[in-house]
């Protein structure tokens, strides 16, 4: 368990950039799975990032997904 709170939000934030960055599904369900596992000190964040983000949304925001689609580079909807 990561006692410095610093450390544990750097990694935490680490481990989230994984998983938005994964290039397919299956490196995706390996850094959910390190995520997980780094968060245990703290279930309901993790569940609140499931459901709330992961579960509904993943195809969105995920690099596995949304690399599917030709965007030509444009990531958001503003100007």
């Amino acid at each position: 368990m990561l006692v410095n709170t610093t450390k544990a939000w750097d990694a935490i934030m680490e481990a989230w950039e994984n998983i938005i960055n994964s290039t397919n599904v299956h490196f995706f369900e390996d850094f959910v799975k390190d995520f997980e596992i780094l968060c245990e000190p703290w279930p309901l964040f993790v569940e609140y990032v499931k459901k709330t983000w992961l579960i509904p949304h993943k195809e969105k925001f995920v690099k596995a997904w949304i690399d599917n689609f030709m965007h030509l580079g444009n990531l958001t909807s503003n100007r």
